[in-house]
């Protein structure tokens, strides 16, 4: 089930799907959640907001270790990816690249080696209401059916393996983006496209992020900061 409304104080966030919300702050029932905006309890002010896409994103179903806002930004905005791309995911896990993807492109055909990954993928499409991904169970290396992909993404341990497979079936300008945690992973990826004449290394890049606290009398960066989750490796079909 979808959120559907998020609930603000000062301090604390709150996710609500149905019935009245518990929180230890104080109780807002299930009918003030659907008539107000805000609710006073005891010393307490809650702010009600609809939910959106990105609310439900952050509570979704995790199985392996999901790729986050900060690095499918870049993705998104780094491949000509539009309403009309037909896009190739290798390396579904739990969906959550496969989900935000389906917000902005056409159609995606997700390859997952791992069962017990799809499951999770599946039900994770299901409480988004995704009908524009195909799901396959098969190991790319061996093979990809599909062709006349706009854009391919790929999140496995060994890409360099599949890129010559990923470029067989991608349209010529087309962009290929590694999602890779370990720089050896990169660095094996591009001798491997190197060797390919229909493809262009473009970059390698990460993404940190740092949070900042400007709303109390000095400003500051917060002390916990989104550091290093994975390189991300540009490549272009000519």
């Amino acid at each position: 089930m979808k959120i559907k409304k998020v609930v603000y104080t000062k301090e604390n966030k709150f996710y609500w799907k149905s019935g009245d919300l518990h929180t230890q702050l104080g109780l807002v029932t299930e009918e003030e959640l659907k008539t107000k905006q805000k609710v006073k309890n005891k010393d307490t002010e809650f702010i009600i907001t609809n939910a959106g896409f990105l609310d439900s994103f952050e509570k979704l179903k995790r199985g392996p270790q999901i790729m986050l806002p900060k690095d499918i930004g870049p993705i998104i905005t780094g491949t000509n990816l539009n309403k009309n791309s037909k896009v190739l995911e290798i390396g579904t896990g739990s969906g959550a690249l496969t989900c935000f993807l389906s917000q902005f492109v056409k159609s995606i055909i997700s390859y997952e080696i791992r069962p017990d990954h799809l499951t999770i993928a599946e039900k994770n499409l299901e409480d988004f209401e995704i009908k524009n991904v195909k799901l396959i169970n098969k190991d790319a290396i061996l093979g990809i059916k599909e062709k006349d992909f706009d854009a391919a993404i790929i999140d496995i341990k060994e890409p360099w393996l599949v890129i010559d497979n990923v470029e067989k079936v991608l349209k010529s300008s087309g962009y290929i983006v590694s999602y890779s945690p370990s720089i050896t992973q990169s660095d094996l990826l591009v001798k491997q496209a190197e060797k390919n004449s229909n493809l262009k290394v473009i970059k390698t890049t990460e993404t940190i992020e740092r949070e900042w606290d400007i709303q109390g009398k000095v400003v500051h960066p917060k002390m916990r900061m989104l550091g290093h989750t994975a390189f991300l490796t540009f490549i272009r079909k000519l």
